[in-house]
């Protein structure tokens, strides 16, 4: 994450390009395989989200009253029961005050906020919703089919945000060299480890040790590999997502 300050300045920025209205970000759920608490790991967050936004969970949205300048960060904490698997973790409280925001709702709040916009004939701002299961949110909250979803979503939104993240602030500019210089590492290292009888988990391995003695002590990347023995390798491709801490390596074996 940025600092506080960066979240705000995006957010009032933002407002301002807009103009008037509700603006709604939606965050990810998770993505489950086999049951709804198994989820794909791991989580990836909505890009626009973490951009104004900042938080790195699922089950996040984040609400911006334009003309009322309100923001609040809609969220359910996490119950006892899921604390069991995941531990101690910040509460929506919590996490909005690290992003500047101080306003803070369950998530059922949120269809409350989307009637009051609507029975006062107010724009209610989105972006075009690419998961199923927003889809069916935005149904269920502002009633727009999902095969309208895309002509429905905001152009005036969808302008300002390719406007804003079009152009790269000092810090960010330092962050995507940092991750350009640890992508650099772990790509030339795992095309010197490559050789006939090495399986892709050691090679993973050893990406996993740059990326995590590198700068992300505390969170290391997950990495991702199929394990196979590479008779002779033709071709090694590592896939590096810095902003969620992922690798994936595939080699191209015969």
């Amino acid at each position: 994450m940025f600092s506080k300050d960066t979240y705000i300045k995006r957010r009032k920025e933002l407002k301002e390009l807009v103009g008037s209205g509700v603006i709604i970000i939606f965050g990810n759920n998770e993505s489950p395989c086999n049951f709804p608490n198994n989820g794909y790991a791991p989580f990836r967050q909505d890009s626009s989200f973490l951009y104004y936004f900042g938080q790195n969970r699922d089950g996040l949205v984040g609400v911006i009253d334009v003309d009322n300048d309100i923001e609040t960060l809609i969220g359910d904490d996490i119950d006892i029961e899921d604390i069991v698997w995941y531990g101690s973790v910040d509460s929506v409280h919590d996490m909005a005050e690290q992003v500047g925001i101080q306003n803070t709702a369950p998530m059922k709040s949120l269809k409350t906020i989307c009637n009051n916009a609507m029975s006062k004939k107010r724009k209610i701002h989105f972006l075009p919703p690419y998961r199923w299961d927003i889809k069916l949110q935005i149904f269920d909250l502002l009633g727009i089919h999902p095969n309208q979803q895309k002509e429905e979503a905001s152009l005036t939104l969808i302008q300002a945000v390719v406007k804003m993240r079009s152009t790269k602030s000092a810090e960010e500019i330092e962050e995507l060299e940092r991750a350009a210089e640890i992508g650099y590492m772990m790509h030339t290292t795992a095309m010197r480890l490559v050789k006939p009888g090495l399986t892709e988990k050691y090679v993973a391995g050893q990406v996993d040790g740059i990326a995590y003695s590198a700068v992300y002590a505390a969170e290391p990347y997950n990495i991702f590999y199929v394990d196979v023995v590479a008779h002779k390798c033709l071709n090694v491709v590592v896939d590096v997502d810095n902003a969620n801490k992922t690798v994936a390596i595939q080699t191209e074996v015969i």
